[in-house]
């Protein structure tokens, strides 16, 4: 974890413990949220934690019910919200701009990675309100070749249709094995590498959910 002063731990502070028992609590109750996977996050050391994005709730799920203090970016305006605004600054929240590409916001991800932090990035860049994966970012793929930090990725099923899992029940989130860009083999040259390394993540993603990946990322697989 990164506490107020910049400096890393191994151990949760405790308002952000109480903040994470209680999102897991809520969403265990009300929308019968299952975990699996918790074994596959490292106990230490820096990683990226990359997840598929349906719903706002997302981020406090997949950060939420991480057996570790998580950085995460969120949009600019939550931060002059009253109250949610230091909340989610305590929380290891960092401002990004919810259009174009934001360099400051990349390097203060990158920045917690170096004090042996973790950090969530969705890949696909935005929410897709529909049940199929989408072509990732290059972004991705930029900060772990940069800081070669191990990749897990994650997959929350059901999330898109939240308010109908009173009902069924089918919440669930799947940490999967890390994995590193050393694993991927030969990578291409120049800026290349960031987008091919994306695709891989989404791969990967697209294996935990037991689902298929995005049609461009694998019709780029084939052609390679």
């Amino acid at each position: 974890m990164t506490d107020t002063t910049g400096n890393t731990a191994t151990r949760m502070r405790l308002g952000y413990r109480l903040t994470c028992i209680l999102a897991k609590t809520i969403f265990r109750v009300i929308w019968g949220l299952k975990i699996r996977g918790r074994e596959n996050i490292p106990k230490s050391g820096p990683f990226i934690l990359a997840s598929n994005h349906k719903s706002g709730f997302d981020p406090p799920i997949v950060g939420g019910c991480c057996p570790r203090e998580v950085h995460f970016a969120a949009k600019k305006e939550l931060f002059k919200t009253p109250v949610i605004g230091p909340w989610i600054t305590y929380l290891n929240s960092i401002p990004v701009k919810r259009s174009g590409f934001d360099r400051e916001a990349l390097v203060r991800l990158g920045d917690a990675l170096e004090k042996g932090g973790a950090i969530i990035m969705f890949p696909e860049g935005t929410r897709h309100l529909d049940d199929r994966l989408h072509p990732p970012k290059a972004g991705i793929g930029m900060i772990a070749l940069k800081y070669n930090a191990p990749i897990v990725p994650a997959y929350i099923q059901n999330s898109v249709c939240i308010r109908k899992q009173v009902l069924h029940r089918n919440l669930t989130l799947t940490y999967g094995k890390p994995f590193t860009v050393a694993d991927l083999g030969e990578l291409p040259a120049g800026k290349e590498a960031y987008q091919y390394i994306a695709n891989e993540v989404m791969k990967r993603i697209a294996e935990v959910g037991r689902v298929e990946p995005p049609v461009d990322v694998m019709e780029l697989a084939e052609v390679e």
